[in-house]
């Protein structure tokens, strides 16, 4: 009679663990809308260690969601699952949780609520706020790579619209009309090649951009109909492009007035709005805006 050999205890254990099903935790929980009628939605939940990102769908009229997770913490919302819907978010918060137990009026909380989920099924993870602040909504954002939706401030922000200029039809200066600033001499190639180029800024300037030394720019803008050149001591020195710009630091239309620059102050990006007056040669500082930085952004810095 042959002896039986016993499997060593390592290859017993990769046997084992092989022939396990993956492990999730059954994680439910009710849903709402703010309009009363629930659209089909999206129901998202948010790894806080590994950042990924597990989803389930659900249908039009479904007032309760169920999605499997594995062990960890997380974030847990909901977004309208048809992409012309408005990004908004409902989310498992202080608020949804302070709802079981409290009337509405006593619960006023509306940050985000860490879901902690462990080896066994839990309920009750409601995403019944839609009430969600500013700073909630631009996370989420985040999370989802989607473009953040303008706040108040944002909306209330000057508009290249709001500062039209009309394209220059008369007589173009043929030469650069004479100054005072010992630029003139040392920029003067660059300068007469923008008078007879076409103008891109405030509807009768070329706005030229020039070297000062390592990453360093500063602007010039020159009215081709005078050839008077302008140096605003506004945009002596152009800060480096913000991380994560896709337009860089300076933005300016032809057809406006308006030109805006945007850099880092801290945490914050801040961009400021100004006005050209051609006719005074001055750009006037008509609004500053600013905007928390983009974790993932500062993180690049």
């Amino acid at each position: 009679m042959r002896p039986r050999v016993r499997p060593a205890p390592l290859a017993l254990l990769l046997l084992c663990l092989a022939a396990a099903p993956a492990f999730g935790v059954p994680v439910a929980g009710h849903l709402t809308s703010p309009t009363g009628t629930l659209p089909a939605l999206t129901v998202y939940a948010w790894s806080l260690a590994g950042a990924k990102l597990h989803s389930v769908t659900t249908q039009i009229g479904q007032a309760s969601f169920s999605l499997d997770l594995p062990p960890g913490r997380y974030y847990v919302f909901a977004a309208p699952l048809d992409p012309l819907a408005p990004a908004i978010y409902g989310a498992y918060t202080e608020f949804a949780e302070c709802t079981h137990d409290a009337p509405r009026a006593a619960c006023a909380e509306h940050g985000l609520r860490v879901l902690v989920v462990g080896r066994r099924a839990l309920a009750g993870i409601d995403l019944t706020d839609w009430y969600l602040d500013d700073a909630v909504t631009r996370e989420l954002d985040t999370i989802l790579d989607r473009p953040a939706a303008p706040g108040e401030s944002e909306l209330a922000a000057p508009k290249f619209s709001e500062y039209p200029a009309s394209a220059y039809a008369g007589a173009r200066a043929t030469t650069l009309a004479a100054g005072d600033e010992a630029r003139l001499e040392r920029d003067r190639e660059p300068l007469t090649a923008a008078l007879a180029s076409n103008f891109n800024f405030a509807g009768r300037t070329v706005l030229v951009r020039i070297g000062c030394g390592d990453a360093c720019e500063t602007v010039a803008l020159v009215d081709v109909a005078t050839g008077r050149v302008a140096y605003p001591v506004l945009l002596s020195t152009l800060p480096p492009a913000p991380p994560c710009a896709s337009g860089g630091a300076l933005q300016f239309r032809r057809d406006s007035r308006l030109l805006t620059v945007t850099g880092i102050s801290g945490t914050q990006q801040v961009t400021r709005y100004f006005a050209w007056d051609a006719e005074g040669g001055a750009l006037r500082l008509v609004a500053s805006l600013a905007r928390p930085l983009d974790e993932r952004c500062a993180t690049s810095r």
